[in-house]
């Protein structure tokens, strides 16, 4: 409801330049929650949620350190800038705006995935449906890739282009299908162990195809920090899945990567189109990258330049100056950078507290006395991959991509939801009551 608040007034704000794509999306998503809730059995679900009270108390510290952006603070400005005139912290205000708004979306999917893990005779019907349209994604993602219509390519000796399915960035669209994949590992292991017959073998032949095409999806991007964060999540399902064996996981996981790094170096000369192991080259770029985010960090530290507005505050320091859209971010590759150097050392607490609150939530589904934990352990796996990619990358600034893990975590939180029963008064039986009145008469007699 606060985001369709700060939609409906950065709509009607003059001059407002909020991006339709983004606040369509954030737009849907509130409404779309809105209706559930009208819905009983989902008022039921999310009265079987457990207590976010962190989480929530970090959303709240994040919205108030954007709205203190908004307000007119001189000394927090840095003094006047030639290119922006001081009427706010915020170099841009509706970037700003844009940036509370697509928050919405992430909120709204979070409950989601609360209220459909918490009820316990939908969820695989929501499972479902996410399979499919996560299939309906990657169909799409092979049709521009038979094609050829990408955005950018990688040229190798046989000239393919990397998939980078409805993106502009292949490492996005790898993290993504690194979280699909990692939802339908756990999905095998633990819904395969709730069903018999028909019913089980669907469930087997829908995870192992969706997986299937996902790590194809995550070889076809040429993402070198999605093909390691996919054997991670393989490795540590096996160490949960096999508790007794983790002797003989860890070596075959260790044999693996070297198997991995082997042919990977020697990809060349065996004729395969893979993207060279260069390292090196890798963080080499990334430190670029982040010496604007710390520059932007160090001028202004206690609220930073406005959320949303990284692109926009180095105008002034880039020769090509580029407009940020929801299409195309610039960020300096690095979330924590990215906070820092918007909302500052404040807007970092607020976030840290916000994270906290959502991981302590999530763990929830954890404690689950059944096939489940294992389903959390997977989607847990899957928003890691995503946090540790944001370290070196920007997935967290794609408003799809942030609703797809907020709605993991809070699918994995609503795993351990339990009834809330009210304590009953322990009231003796009517069995009880006549021998406690025979005994009584014996005792008088």
């Amino acid at each position: 409801m606060i985001a369709l608040g700060v939609l409906f007034g950065a709509i009607y704000r003059h001059g407002a330049e909020v991006p339709l794509d983004t606040a369509a999306f954030a737009a849907i998503s509130s409404c779309l929650l809105v209706l559930a809730l009208i819905d009983k059995k989902n008022r039921a679900a999310l009265a079987k949620v457990p207590n976010p009270k962190w989480a929530l108390i970090g959303l709240v510290l994040v919205w108030l350190v954007m709205a203190a952006q908004l307000l007119p603070i001189p000394f927090l400005t840095g003094g006047n800038k030639s290119w922006f005139p001081v009427q706010s912290v915020t170099v841009d205000v509706d970037l700003t705006l844009r940036a509370m708004v697509s928050m919405g979306s992430a909120v709204a999917f979070f409950v989601f995935g609360a209220i459909f893990a918490a009820d316990r005779e939908r969820r695989e019907i929501v499972l479902w449906l996410l399979g499919v349209l996560t299939f309906s994604v990657i169909m799409y993602a092979f049709m521009l890739h038979s094609s050829g219509l990408s955005a950018r390519s990688f040229q190798q000796s046989g000239g393919e282009t990397v998939m980078e399915g409805p993106f502009l960035n292949a490492n996005t669209f790898a993290i993504l299908m690194v979280m699909v994949f990692s939802v339908c590992l756990g999905t095998f292991v633990a819904e395969d162990r709730r069903h018999k017959g028909k019913q089980r073998l669907w469930v087997r032949v829908g995870a192992v195809v969706l997986a299937a095409a996902a790590a194809v999806c995550i070889f076809l991007t040429m993402s070198r920090a999605a093909w390691i964060l996919s054997l991670g999540i393989i490795f540590g399902l096996a160490l949960i899945v096999r508790p007794g064996a983790h002797l003989r996981t860890s070596i075959f996981g260790v044999a693996a990567l070297l198997v991995l790094f082997i042919g990977w170096n020697a990809s060349e000369q065996l004729g395969l189109s893979t993207r060279p192991l260069d390292l090196a080259q890798g963080f080499d770029g990334r430190f670029a990258d982040w010496e604007p985010g710390l520059d932007l960090t160090r001028m202004r530290p206690i609220l930073g330049w406005g959320a949303g507005t990284f692109a926009r505050a180095m105008e002034p320091f880039r020769d090509a100056p580029q407009i940020a859209s929801s299409m195309i971010v610039i960020t300096p590759q690095n979330s924590i950078l990215l906070i820092t150097s918007e909302t500052g050392l404040i807007g970092m607490v607020a976030w840290g507290i916000l994270l906290t609150g959502i991981v302590l939530f999530a763990v929830n589904g954890l404690k689950v006395r059944s096939s489940s934990p294992v389903l959390a352990v997977s989607l847990l796996l899957g928003a890691s991959a995503a946090i540790a990619q944001s370290l070196v990358d920007f997935p967290m600034s794609i408003p799809a991509i942030a609703a797809f893990w907020a709605f993991l975590l809070g699918y994995c939180g609503g795993l351990g939801g339990k009834a809330r029963r009210k304590k009953r008064r322990n009231r003796p039986d009517a069995s009880s009551n006549q021998s406690g009145r025979f005994s009584r008469q014996r005792i008088s007699a």
